[in-house]
This record gives C-alpha cells, structure tokens and sequence, in this order.
C-alpha cells in the first residue's frame, strides 16, 4: 500500500517486523476471532493517567530547544503558533484511540494486569501487517473530516530515547515544511500527537509496547459493516460517509494464541474450538510456560 513519507515515519517510532501480544479474555478472542475485528480503546480509558500528556510535554520541549537553537522556516512557525497549546492538541481531535500489544511473549506483568485467570489469552500478531481500513496513513478528508492513522508504533520509555527521538522528530519536521511539504495545523497537530503517543512514563517500561493509533477529526464514527471492509480495522468503526469498496476482507495477522497459565485442558480446547469455528484453525494454540499457581 502507499505510504506517505512524514518525519513521524522513522524508526524507532515505527514497527514493520516482529510479533506483538494483546493480553485479554476468551470471551474477547471469540469476539475478535469471529467478527474480525480489533478495537481500540480511547486514550482516556487507559491505566496510565499521563497518557499523551507526557509525550505532548516532550515534544513541547524539544520544539522550544530547537526554535532557540536555529531558526525556524516561517511556516513552521506559523503552525506552532495556529496549532496552540502543546496539552490541548488531544481535544483537536473527536477520537484519539489505542490498539496495545506487548512485544513480550508470555510475559507476567501482562498475565497478572490483563488476562489473570483460567481463560486468559494472550493473542500474537504479525505486526508487520499494518492494520488500516479504507484510510491509509496519509490524512485523508471529506469536506472538513480527517482520518490519521495507522502505523505500529514503538513505546519508548528511557529520557534519553525521547530526547533523540523528539529532537529528530522536531529537526526533521521543520526542514520539511521548509522545503515546500504541504502541511495544514491539522496535520501538524496529528503529526506532532501521534509522535507524543510514542512517549510513556517510564513506569511503564515493563511492557515493551507496541501500538497502533487512530486520530479522527470531525468524522462521526459507526459499527463497521462487516460485509463491506476489505481489511481490517483497528479502530471504532469508519466514517459514515467512506464507503469502502466491497472487496474480499483479509483475515487478521493473528499468528498464535498462548492459554494463560491457569487454564484449564477444557478451556484449551475452548481456545482452539473458537478459532476453528472462526476459520482461523491452522492458528497453533500453545500453553504458558510460567509456573503460576
């Protein structure tokens, strides 16, 4: 698919290779397995109470370094200035919403905080599968509705990592829209957020995260119809008023699923039954290695 080359697009912010694990419930898998479909959730519903205001705060600092140290290109100043506060850039958007997955397999932080119990499941995804709808990761509008998104992005927790990563960020950006790219305070914004939304407190480095994110503008959202999605969506559904083609649907990137390591042989069996119904059967199932009792 077309990828359009913003700053934001760079590792280490972004994923195109390895496996992610999204900790949740069986009752969860059979409801992604059978309606092919992951969603987000919104950035308010989090556990991390700093979520996006941390990494806005980076990001405002690094811009204030960066415009004391060089000049800025005049239209970058302009957006700066047009894109207001660095805190407020979240309220831009209707919509700011998370798909997590940790880069750690059967991991006990992720058993015991997400999918503690017999029927907890761990799900692996192929994470250089990108995850869009009929939105690739270019703004796309309608009138004066924007969609932003989508990317695997890498969670990085150390200062020192979003000190180089705001800066490049920030340097990069600016020369850009000095050499003519076209940018809106839309754009600038989203841009800006999605990188912020690489950033967490260090607090939560045990979970070595990987996300998928999904800005929308103006854009009132609804169910997806399953019938009409050609891929997959990770998100709430789409915009009433994008109308994909009707095209075949690819399967999710699912590549295993793990029993939690209190599940019982029945609730393995449960595990498989759900994704052979599902049409997924040639999805190995494996059992946890960690010792809980």
């Amino acid at each position: 698919m077309h990828r359009t080359f913003y700053p934001a697009d760079r590792p280490p912010l972004t994923v195109q290779s390895g496996r992610g694990w999204h900790y949740t419930s069986l009752a969860a898998l059979s409801s992604i397995a059978s309606s092919q479909e992951l969603w987000a959730t919104s950035w308010r519903a989090t556990n991390d109470r700093t979520e996006v205001h941390h990494g806005l705060e980076a990001l405002s600092q690094a811009w204030n370094h960066y415009g004391q140290e060089n000049s800025l290109a005049d239209r970058t100043r302009q957006l700066l200035d047009e894109a207001g506060p660095f805190g407020s850039y979240a309220d831009s958007f209707e919509h700011v919403n998370i798909l997590c997955a940790a880069r750690e397999r059967d991991s006990p932080y992720q058993w015991n905080a997400y999918a503690a119990g017999p029927e907890g499941v761990a799900i692996g995804l192929n994470l250089g599968t990108e995850l869009v709808t009929d939105v690739d990761d270019r703004p796309r509008r309608h009138n004066d509705a924007e969609l932003f998104g989508m990317q695997w992005l890498k969670v990085i927790y150390t200062d020192r990592q979003k000190h180089m990563a705001a800066a490049r960020f920030v340097a990069e950006m600016d020369t850009s829209i000095r050499e003519g790219a076209p940018m809106e305070v839309s754009d600038f914004r989203a841009l800006n957020l999605l990188t912020a939304l690489n950033f967490k407190h260090p607090a939560f480095r045990h979970e070595k995260e990987a996300r998928c994110v999904c800005l929308s503008d103006g854009v009132e959202l609804q169910a997806m119809p399953a019938n009409l999605q050609k891929t997959i969506v990770p998100w709430k559904g789409l915009p009433v008023r994008a109308t994909p083609p009707t095209a075949e649907r690819l399967p999710l990137p699912i590549v295993e699923v793990i029993a939690s390591p209190w599940a019982t042989e029945a609730t393995v069996e449960d595990i498989t039954r759900c994704l052979a119904d599902a049409g997924m059967a040639t999805v190995p199932v494996a059992r946890s290695e960690l010792p809980f009792r």
